[in-house]
């Protein structure tokens, strides 16, 4: 016998729903469709057996307040041939959801999502300024939806710049920037493939790759390049000396901050939040950065002690002294462009990293340890770490004289010689 079906009335819900605000009731209109009644309203609920599962199941419809009896009956039959069908109204239900929501996720959303995501890994202040850049450059693919883009889609958007003036390294940015949110968009289940893998873009657009390391200068070649810079008293000048003589890395040192230099003990202490490793970096500083910093310093003092002392003063408040030890102002850095001017004969600014590294295995006696420890890198296993208490600040200060010492063309014996107690100690760090 087929069950019966339409049991309710609109006067029948009325007067009950009078009655359910002393207690809670439930109305049954059959195949499923039921009313449930309290004091907080009435809502509307399908109650079916899983095609799939073969599990009772229970689905919320709605409230009364938005849903007539008539609507409800009608999507209850809808219900109930799908189950006839095999169809679990659930599972169809969740299903037109997702397809609602790829439907609303754009490119320029999802781009935004994974630089949410990678901004917790980055270090240099620019990145995210550089990949919302990287995102409006991608011109009309911000607006596409996600699961709507295409490689020709791709290629089209980074044909602008092949263009005068020709920008492959911006191009390159751009593709990684797409990349990188096809990805998220794939983890997110809002596409099952990415069409800007490498694999498949170069067959539509050129790109060309970067390849090998970053150019560096012979260590040979440094201490005239260093005389030639020190001719220059620029801002950009000093920085790079700087760099070049403490081994850091280029955004250590142009958002470096007054706060992280102990002139007193010689030590500049970059925070973990600024380094690559994540993990704080002190770095002894010899005599000539010291007197490179005391000089910026003293160059600033003097400025905005003028400043503070003009025709204004009276009308304006004082400046005051940058933050940011190679400062544009007082709340900006250094931009990482500024040694663009400064001829470096092909090497790039992070390569001088290598020329130091390269000097102190050559020239010196240095162990490979403290070698790697000055230019900031991890040593050894979580098990030689438990057992490396100090940080080896003599040692590094040491290596990074004699570096100074070479650059400047004095004559420092230590550095050839290889004592019994230096080459053990050697033997200790490697081992530990």
């Amino acid at each position: 016998m087929a069950r019966e079906l339409h049991r309710l009335s609109t006067r029948g819900i009325e007067a009950a729903i009078k009655k359910g605000e002393e207690g809670y009731e439930v109305l049954r209109d059959g195949g499923g469709l039921s009313l449930a009644i309290d004091r907080f309203g009435a809502r509307w609920s399908f109650l079916f057996t899983s095609p799939v599962t073969k599990k009772r199941r229970e689905m919320g419809l709605g409230p009364l307040a938005t849903m007539s009896l008539a609507d409800a009956r009608e999507i209850a039959q809808g219900h109930r041939g799908l189950i006839a069908k095999g169809i679990d109204p659930l599972h169809e239900r969740e299903r037109k959801s997702e397809e609602a929501r790829r439907d609303a996720v754009t490119f320029e959303q999802c781009a935004n999502d994974t630089r949410d995501i990678l901004a917790r890994k980055w270090t240099g202040k620019n990145a995210i300024y550089l990949w919302d850049k990287g995102v409006r450059d991608c011109g009309d693919l911000r607006k596409m939806l996600v699961k709507d883009i295409r490689g020709r889609d791709i290629a089209a958007a980074l044909a602008v710049f092949d263009l005068p003036p020709v920008r492959p390294s911006t191009k390159r940015f751009v593709h990684s920037v797409i990349k990188r949110t096809m990805d998220t968009a794939i983890a997110a289940e809002l596409r099952e493939d990415n069409p800007a893998l490498m694999s498949r873009i170069s067959r539509l657009t050129s790109l060309e790759q970067k390849r090998g390391h970053n150019a560096s200068m012979p260590y040979t070649d440094v201490p005239a390049f260093v005389a030639k810079l020190r001719e220059n008293d620029s801002r950009a000048a000093r920085c790079l000396e700087l760099i070049i003589r403490t081994g850091v890395r280029k955004s250590e040192a142009t958002e470096a901050t007054w706060d992280e230099m102990d002139f007193a003990k010689g030590l500049w202490i970059i925070p973990a939040e600024r380094t690559k490793q994540r993990r704080e970096h002190v770095v002894p500083l010899t005599h000539r950065v010291l007197d490179i910093l005391r000089r910026q310093r003293a160059q600033y003092d003097a400025v905005y002690d003028r400043s503070s002392k003009g025709a204004n003063a009276r009308s304006a408040p004082a400046p005051s002294t940058p933050a940011y030890v190679w400062a544009d102002d007082a709340f900006a850095c250094m931009s990482h462009g500024a040694f663009q001017h400064l001829e470096t004969n092909g090497a790039t600014v992070h390569g001088f990293r290598s020329s130091l590294r390269e000097y102190l295995g050559d020239e010196t006696t240095v162990s490979w340890n403290t070698a790697e420890e000055v230019l900031g890198h991890k040593v050894g296993d979580a098990t030689a770490k438990a057992y490396r208490r100090s940080s080896g600040i003599a040692k590094r200060l040491a290596a990074l004289q004699y570096w100074g010492d070479f650059i400047d063309g004095v004559s420092n014996k230590n550095v050839k010689e290889t004592s019994e107690a230096v080459a053990k100690q050697g033997v200790e760090e490697q081992a530990a």
